[in-house]
């Protein structure tokens, strides 16, 4: 049985794209998850690229393609691979909605349970634990297909503490019956959670149960006991995605049971997921991520240097605005974790600037004047020992670069300054 993946997506006259073919190359490691990474200014469509990608599975994105038709020509097709390993494609169009065989199959699968050997789900830097009800409750059927690829919808807290709850009782019925093994099947959805967020943060991350003054979770980080209201929302918003998730893929009832649940084959979305991540955690997400779901096919847009530069294997998808519209930048290309962060901001981000926009008005300036000294043109001496003495006072790093410039000029000219 092969995995489901998406192969292409055509765009047609919608949002900030005129025309768009973007082509989605195979992994290269079978033991990584698949990664696309979408990069480029703000207004280039990462988030447009994403959600129509959701429409293979979901009706309720219909009014945001609407918002987004700019003519009677509006369309886009998502050509993809099922898991017998044929292709097929779902297609929308301003006027009319064609959906394939399988991609009906797909939307009519609306009243849980039912058996599925794919999934997709999608995730924003907006998503929020709902905490209106934080108590332990009697539990509710739960659907884990429902608002799965809604990337606003906040995770329904209940759930997520009534799923840890039911986990943890088994394993401890199943550890008092004298069967481990089973009791750390049962744990290891959670565990993995745990050991994410622990590998990205440096801290020691545990889910705890407690009994006072009403059943409640908590969480412990280094030993020291957190309610989820009061967490750090870096830490948080990995939970409320990563947990989520965890939890769905728990729930679902998958056609093939020797994969656990985290190397099921699923489609995930990621949108500025890194958004609340200190730069520190944002170089680890994705290598976390990617090791985590190796089955997984995972979109993701993303601002950050840091994850760009941090995976190695990843597709990077470079998007630019041309006029109107908004453009791919060239093929896609294999990120590379051995590339420095100067050089994924130079030619990912297009920022080659080290400094301040004021500081790099002086820098530009110095070397105008720079260029005169060299070739023995006339120039304000008074002007320039001042930038100069400007820039120095600016910091150590700047101090020793005017310093290192000086002496050049000195040795070429054979002149003094300053």
């Amino acid at each position: 049985m092969e995995n489901f993946r998406i192969e292409r997506l055509e765009i047609n006259k919608i949002g900030a794209f005129e025309h768009l073919q973007m082509d989605f190359p195979k992994k290269i490691d079978p033991e990584k998850a698949e990664i696309h990474i979408l990069t480029g200014e703000n207004g280039t469509g990462k988030t447009t690229i994403l959600t129509l990608l959701t429409g293979i599975v979901d009706n309720s994105n219909e009014n945001f393609y609407r918002s987004r038709i700019l003519t009677g020509e509006t369309r886009f097709k998502v050509i993809y691979k099922d898991s017998q390993g044929d292709n097929d494609h779902f297609e929308w169009y301003a006027n009319r909605l064609y959906n394939s065989p399988e991609t009906l199959k797909l939307k009519k699968n609306i009243t849980y349970p039912f058996v599925v050997n794919y999934a997709f789900f999608a995730y924003s830097n907006n998503r929020y634990f709902d905490l209106k009800n934080t108590t332990i409750q009697e539990s509710t059927p739960y659907n884990p297909f429902k608002d799965a690829v809604n990337f606003n919808k906040p995770t329904d807290f209940k759930s997520f503490t009534d799923w840890i709850l039911s986990t943890k009782t088994r394993a401890l019925v199943a550890k008092a019956n004298g069967n481990e093994s089973e009791a750390q099947t049962y744990l290891s959805a959670i565990a993995a959670v745990e050991k994410a967020i622990a590998e990205i943060t440096g801290q020691t991350i545990e889910f705890v149960l407690l009994s006072k003054p009403i059943l409640h979770l908590a969480l412990k980080v280094d030993g020291i006991e957190l309610g989820f209201e009061v967490l750090p929302d870096g830490i948080k918003s990995m939970i409320i995605w990563m947990g989520d998730l965890l939890m769905r893929l728990e729930n679902i009832y998958w056609i093939d049971q020797s994969r656990i649940s985290i190397h099921q084959n699923f489609i995930l979305f990621l949108d500025e997921i890194e958004v609340h991540l200190h730069p520190a955690w944002q170089r680890k997400i994705l290598p976390v991520v990617q090791k985590l779901f190796k089955n997984a096919q995972i979109f993701i847009s993303t601002h950050s240097p840091f994850v760009v530069g941090s995976v190695d294997g990843a597709w990077v998808h470079k998007l630019k605005k041309v006029g109107n519209y908004a453009v791919l930048d060239g093929e896609p290309v294999l990120s590379e974790d051995g590339k420095s962060f100067r050089r994924i901001l130079d030619e990912i981000f297009g920022i080659n600037e080290l400094y301040g926009i004021a500081v790099e008005n002086d820098l530009k300036q110095f070397r105008e004047f720079r260029q005169k000294i060299m070739l023995g043109q006339e120039y304000d001496t008074q002007a320039f020992d001042k930038l100069v003495k400007h820039l120095a006072s600016q910091s150590t790093e700047l101090e020793q670069l005017m310093g290192m410039e000086i002496n050049q000029l000195r040795r070429i000219t054979q002149k003094t300054f300053i």
